[in-house]
């Protein structure tokens, strides 16, 4: 991923034209994900029907089509007819749960089956070779099972336990939260109570925390879900979770793509200013920022108010004053006045692919989470 991206934006900047297309590109690599795992599963019907349709490599036990392959690849086949169908976006929102318990726990049940297939299946080819040894530390298949194991295993080792952290809300319903780490700007980390169900946050940026003499990861979290909202809940009240799991793997957001470009307007909505919050510390000069909030400084505290009221190319458009705006058309005039060369949107789905779509509409890039990882 931050291979991917950086050689987006680096050619990007190269070239004069199609930025916008090297960019957006990246930002969907979870539908390549999602079109790797159908054309999986269709190849494996592909090969079960070839299996069950030759009986005679079945008289003669062929290693590719004796009993127990056909069981494999019946037990691989059902799995991932579980995890597709909990994928598919209706299920996946009214499911979430579900989806994302099918989705590892399945998914580490297929590799882990994949793989005693192909060690079974590959040492019986191997054994008859003249140097079967070398042919199996040579094998692609064994190399290309190693690399995916490691892949998958990556981000669990990296895995750490906090209990120095800290929460507070500043305001009701929105939490922030601080543990030792430091992260690039465009990045996002993952965390989780209990080590089993993770979420994703936008990094508002790094500090220093001279309690502790370490930098500091600030994550700002506006109650959005049922786990952000009983969270949230729990702090208010006081009771602050014994400890927190974070992975150190922490890959890049659109918003990494900002850099592709020397003229910005971010458009944010309510703690969507977070994540834009390094990129104006970094980049503050190419930056127009339009903040769309109720009571900004009651709700997100002064410090931050004042942070992004000071900024001189920002419009802090308080929701309880003006009522609730046509961000589109904001969007619009933003880029007109600042002669911005794209637009990056942070904010729920429905004003996010408002915003996209207009912006697209009248020629100018815009871009905005995917919702499709």
């Amino acid at each position: 991923m931050h291979l991917l991206y950086r050689l987006a934006v680096w050619t990007s900047v190269k070239i004069g034209h199609g930025k916008y297309y090297f960019n957006s590109g990246v930002h969907y690599i979870g539908s390549v994900h999602a079109s790797c795992a159908t054309w999986g599963l269709l190849w494996i019907i592909i090969n079960e029907w070839q299996q069950l349709g030759n009986p005679s490599d079945l008289l003669s036990m062929s290693v590719s089509s004796d009993p127990i392959s056909i069981a494999i690849s019946s037990i691989l086949l059902t799995l991932l007819v579980i995890i597709i169908l909990t994928a598919i976006s209706p299920l996946r929102h009214k499911f979430h749960d579900t989806f994302e318990i099918s989705h590892r726990y399945l998914g580490w049940s297929c590799l882990g089956i994949l793989v005693l297939h192909q060690i079974r299946f590959q040492f019986i080819v191997t054994l008859n070779q003249a140097y079967p040894l070398e042919a199996l530390l040579t094998n692609p298949v064994l190399l290309m099972l190693s690399l995916i194991i490691f892949s998958v295993a990556l981000p669990w080792m990296s895995m750490e336990c906090f209990s120095n952290f800290r929460m507070h809300c500043p305001s009701e319903g929105v939490l922030v939260v601080s543990f030792p780490g430091r992260a690039d700007v465009g990045t996002f980390a993952r965390i989780s109570l209990d080590g089993i169900e993770w979420h994703s946050f936008s990094v508002a940026g790094t500090s220093f925390s001279k309690g502790t003499g370490e930098s500091e990861i600030n994550l700002i979290i506006g109650a959005a879900g049922d786990w952000t909202k009983n969270l949230i809940q729990q702090v208010e009240k006081g009771n602050l979770p014994k400890r927190i799991w974070v992975r150190r793997v922490k890959p890049p957001g659109f918003m990494f793509s900002i850099n592709a470009y020397s003229r910005v307007v971010v458009i944010a909505t309510g703690a969507g200013i977070a994540p834009v919050i390094p990129h104006l510390i970094e980049n503050s000069h190419k930056l127009y920022i339009v903040w769309i909030a109720n009571k900004h400084e009651q709700t997100y505290g002064e410090e931050l108010w004042s942070f992004l009221n000071s900024h001189p190319r920002s419009n802090i458009f308080d929701t309880g004053v003006h009522g609730r705006p046509n961000v589109e058309q904001l969007a619009i005039e933003a880029v007109r006045d600042f002669r911005a060369q794209a637009v990056f949107c942070v904010s729920n789905k429905a004003v996010t692919e408002k915003v996209v779509k207009t912006c697209l509409g009248k020629g100018i890039p815009a871009y905005g989470a995917t919702w499709d990882s």
